[in-house]
């Protein structure tokens, strides 16, 4: 989601609050004036709904105090019920970027406040700092050559990994680093289960897993959704990560499978072109060792960290048919979602396959 595009509200976000343009100005200048009054009123002389934000209402603030300082805020709140691709919980997103920002141990824009009941601006709602420019995204993929990209995003992936877990917030689960992937398999097949169709990929993506399962590596602050458009570059050329839904901790290779599936559908896919320079640089930040990380092991959490998005974008799907969720756009992009997933497991399995392969057999991958 890019935090420099704007939108207006359309006929189905008439119930968004965020994107109510009359009414939020007072809202936010209320909220801001209550959560620092040592600094005075602040007036909001400027909102802007955005456009962006895979499951969040996304909006910008610009604000004067009472000492005449200008600043510009982004809001990032909870959409009404059912309306969301993507459940995830504010409190918990809140709590890591809090902790973060008190860190200082990753670039990205500071979390300022928070609505955590929404009683002041009609949702739970994060206010952060705004981060003018463009996303990594935009930055990218009007060149040609990627190679020097994938040593910078190399260097933005290690700096999240190398977060002193002892120092993250304890509401955070702490999983045993030998259940992680089991954990994540399992998930594959509660998706297979629960869904109100029978998938036969699922069937085969399973079993593929269970046979070929890498050595666990020692938990890391996840991401969770590693990705170009969530990372935000300044007009200095400094990157900055947002969207911290789906943080937790985890194996840190989910992350990069993450972002290889991702980036693979969505394209501009800097990993994939240049890899091996990629998970050097990646090796030489964090220590970890290329018998933990390499092509092969990013290929595994390639499919297998795909599960904890797959779970939630089906149930948009199986809500619609269930009659529990009212959003129709959702299940729309669900569905191509799920159809691109399964053309990405079915081309990558036997790649990897015969990579697995070769090695045994004393080739080369």
């Amino acid at each position: 989601p890019c935090q420099t595009d704007t939108a207006r509200p359309t006929v189905a976000e008439e119930g968004v609050v965020m994107h109510h343009v009359e009414s939020m100005p007072e809202r936010v200048s209320a909220f801001l004036s209550f959560s620092e009054p040592a600094r005075g009123a602040a007036v909001c002389i400027e909102y802007t709904p955005m456009a962006g934000g895979y499951s969040r209402v996304m909006a910008k603030a610009t604000v004067e105090w009472s000492d005449g300082t200008v600043e510009t805020v982004v809001l990032r709140g909870d959409p009404p019920e059912g309306q969301a691709l993507i459940e995830t919980d504010r409190d918990t997103e809140w709590l890591v970027h809090r902790a973060l920002t008190e860190m200082g141990a990753v670039n990205m824009p500071a979390a300022r406040y928070y609505d955590h009941t929404g009683e002041h601006l009609g949702t739970k709602c994060i206010v952060m700092d705004f981060v003018p420019g463009q996303s990594f995204q935009e930055h990218v993929e009007d060149r040609d050559d990627h190679h020097d990209q994938a040593v910078a995003l190399a260097d933005q992936l290690a700096q999240i990994h190398c977060v002193p877990v002892d120092e993250l917030p304890h509401a955070m689960e702490r999983p045993h680093p030998d259940t992680v992937i089991d954990g994540l398999i399992e998930l594959w097949r509660m998706v297979s289960e629960n869904h109100v169709n029978t998938n036969p990929v699922y069937h085969y993506v399973i079993s593929w897993l269970e046979r070929n399962k890498p050595a666990p590596m020692a938990n890391t602050l996840v991401h969770g959704d590693f990705q170009n458009p969530n990372i935000m570059v300044d007009h200095a050329g400094s990157r900055a990560m947002i969207d911290w839904e789906f943080a937790h901790i985890g194996d840190p290779r989910e992350d990069l499978g993450w972002y290889n599936l991702y980036s693979s559908v969505a394209g501009t896919n800097i990993y994939e072109a240049n890899p091996e320079g990629f998970l050097e640089r990646y090796r030489e930040l964090t220590g970890f060792s290329e018998a933990d990380v390499n092509q092969l092991t990013v290929g595994y959490f390639t499919i297998v960290g795909a599960a904890k998005v797959a779970v939630e974008i089906l149930a948009a799907i199986d809500g619609l048919a269930r009659d529990e969720v009212a959003s129709t756009m959702a299940a729309h992009s669900a569905v191509g979602a799920i159809t691109m997933g399964n053309t990405v497991y079915l081309d990558a399995i036997p790649a990897l396959d015969q990579a697995m392969r070769a090695i045994r057999q004393g080739g080369q991958a």
